[in-house]
């Protein structure tokens, strides 16, 4: 089924926007519900509706589908798949395994300045939580620590099959909006990370991370699916 109207209201792109950005949008319309299971995704109206041409909409309706949100039907085209609160743990668990490992492979091939100035930051936004701009430089430190980490793992693919999940986390988080409780949740559990992987505690951080992360699935899931919760 065609649902034109959740499409009219998104703003309409410039001209220099990219495949990602088109990702991100589509993302966040599947994750409100406005893009619903069964909807068509038509390349040449999509690209109307954003005012850019075809093939980057082709492109990110492309990488939505290897991370699993939409498909390719022979008859239909793409489509959206069906999304709710399994797959939203589904989304948390596969990162789960992926940042896990990442923080094992990293510790000790990260540089210890950059952690010690990462976990001053953190600390000082947990002492801090009334300063101007709090709640963004919390995403930007937490942003920084996943970077890193993914980074520092030794392992091209898995680096960049983190990026490519992170795509689907971050929005979700965007969704849901900055919640301050959740966001400073967030900072102490990355001190444990921190704290590992400065000591060279390998097993230690990947335990810490895998908690983080099941964590951060919670609450978003608590968030976006009350009735659920």
């Amino acid at each position: 089924m065609d649902t034109p109207h959740s499409l009219d209201q998104m703003p309409v792109l410039s001209r220099t926007a990219l495949r990602h950005e088109v990702v991100r949008r589509l993302l966040a319309a599947i994750f409100r519900g406005e893009l619903t299971e069964g909807t068509r995704l038509v390349a040449q109206k999509l690209a109307a509706r954003f005012g850019i041409s075809a093939t980057p909409i082709r492109e990110a309706l492309l990488e939505l589908a290897a991370v699993g949100v939409v498909e390719f039907s022979h008859n239909r085209g793409a489509v959206v798949k069906a999304f709710g609160p399994r797959q939203l743990r589904e989304i948390y668990h596969l990162r789960r395994i992926l940042e896990t490992e990442a923080t094992r492979c990293a510790c000790g091939r990260m540089d210890p300045a950059a952690l010690e100035n990462l976990r001053r930051e953190t600390a000082g936004l947990l002492q801090n939580p009334e300063q101007e701009g709090w709640s963004e430089t919390v995403m930007a430190v937490d942003g920084t620590l996943h970077e890193k980490i993914a980074d520092g793992c030794g392992n091209p693919r898995l680096r960049d099959e983190i990026r490519r999940y992170n795509t689907l986390v971050q929005t979700a988080r965007e969704v849901v909006g900055n919640q301050h409780k959740v966001q400073t949740q967030a900072m102490l559990e990355h001190l444990p990370i921190v704290d590992a992987l400065l000591a060279g505690q390998a097993e230690l951080a990947g335990q810490h991370m895998a908690r983080h992360v099941d964590s951060t699935a919670a609450a978003v899931e608590a968030i976006m699916f009350p009735d659920d919760a």
